[in-house]
């Protein structure tokens, strides 16, 4: 159960582990959550309705992602964000565990270099 409050359970996709060198910046109805981290991050926070902004500081503010969160009394709200897989891209929040936005960046070129090496060892097996 969700203790009162907001808990941001913020994660990034092991392949950008260089993430883990910074914590995410957690915004409440504009105010900076210091105590921000990956993994949960909870807002006590009363009943009402509020606005969360995450960023994930890199060169820059990258993948940004907000959202309005209600908040009843009793069991507090849990929402998810997601880093994207490249830095030009908007991060992923909501009310369930969220995919990695862009993973087509980081598979593409991997599946493009798969191809060019099968290519070439079917080239030099058949002789050409």
């Amino acid at each position: 159960m969700n203790p009162p409050g907001i808990t941001i359970d913020s994660s990034y996709l092991w392949t950008a582990f260089m993430l883990s060198l910074v914590s995410p910046k957690i915004f409440v109805n504009g105010q900076p959550v210091p105590t921000a981290r990956w993994g949960q991050t909870h807002v006590p926070v009363g009943p009402g309705q509020y606005h969360v902004r995450v960023v994930t500081p890199w060169m820059f503010d990258m993948g940004p992602a907000e959202i309005q969160v209600p908040v009843n009394p009793g069991p507090g709200t849990k929402v998810y964000y997601k880093p994207p897989a490249a830095f030009f891209l908007a991060g992923a929040i909501g009310p369930v565990p969220q995919r990695t936005p862009g993973l087509a960046f980081v598979w593409l070129p991997v599946a493009a270099l798969v191809a060019v090496v099968a290519a070439v060892v079917v080239l030099a097996v058949a002789g050409i």
